[in-house]
């Protein structure tokens, strides 16, 4: 009855099967304008998967990977994840492809979060177990949302209120696709940078968990792993932040470290998942 009504309350969306919503529009129509309107309300859609016959669940918003200038539209179930402990969203964005620019997808991010902090409870889950997690353009779009806090803050929300991100193979510079857009207008934009739209540049101590993730130094992309490591290094010794974590996976790249990234995150929230049972049934 519960998911009945949370699926009336949202027009946009189309259920599949018992507990699968697909496309529901995540932007709240008072939200500020960023970027193209037409665009946005084309590419700014998530799917919901909650688990069928419980509530009180845990919920995974995942950001998908693509350069920030590709993702389908057509949204996989993520492998992996048990998906009878956890929901998962599956969020789309405004790519970087003549349409969109930084920091569109930034704000889109941020509104995914946020819609689903104030809605996932409508849908049975606990809003006070909200996680976010990306591959690669999406590891890169899950820290910069939780680092610089003002673009949560933005659609009401805190970073504060996640319950744990996990960035896998993000780039913690600022994004090569954003110095692209940069060098498009300006032929000198250097190849490296760490300013306002780098993850590293809003390293602080007053952070949710954040577990960080990559492949192998020797086989992901080139300072990948070091990015990634001076990051968390500058959160634990220079902020005293305890909540930053950060493991390279043996043996993997860029692509093959995300499903054992993601085993890892799977067995976190599991565990999350079992102790909110216990705690329910008490």
């Amino acid at each position: 009855m519960l998911k009945f009504f949370a699926l009336m309350a949202s027009a946009a969306a189309i259920t599949l099967s018992a507990g699968v919503w697909k496309n529901i529009s995540y932007y709240d129509k008072n939200a500020p304008v960023q970027g193209n309107l037409a665009y946005r309300n084309e590419r700014c859609l998530l799917d919901l998967r909650t688990p069928d016959k419980r509530t009180n669940f845990p919920t995974l918003i995942w950001f998908h990977g693509g350069g920030l200038i590709k993702g389908n539209l057509n949204k996989k179930v993520l492998p992996v994840i048990n998906h009878n402990e956890i929901a998962v969203v599956n969020v789309s964005y405004r790519l970087s492809k003549g349409q969109a620019s930084c920091p569109d997808y930034l704000y889109d991010a941020a509104a995914a979060v946020a819609w689903v902090l104030k809605n996932i409870e409508k849908y049975g889950g606990d809003p006070k177990n909200v996680y976010v997690a990306g591959m690669s353009a999406g590891g890169y779009l899950s820290a910069m949302i939780t680092l610089d806090k003002r673009y949560l803050e933005t659609f009401g929300v805190s970073p504060q209120q996640l319950a744990g991100v996990f960035p896998i193979s993000g780039q913690m510079s600022t994004h090569f696709q954003i110095l692209n857009e940069r060098r498009a207008k300006d032929p000198q934009t250097r190849d490296f940078v760490i300013d306002e739209f780098a993850p590293i540049y809003h390293a602080a101590k007053n952070t949710p968990p954040m577990t960080f993730f990559a492949g192998d130094a020797e086989f992901d992309y080139p300072a990948r792993v070091e990015e990634n490591q001076l990051l968390v290094m500058r959160m634990r010794r220079i902020y005293k932040n305890p909540n930053a974590k950060f493991y390279s996976i043996p043996g993997t790249n860029h692509a093959t470290c995300s499903r054992p990234s993601l085993a890892i995150i799977n067995d976190i929230l599991c565990k999350v998942s079992k102790k909110i049972s216990k705690v329910k049934t008490k």
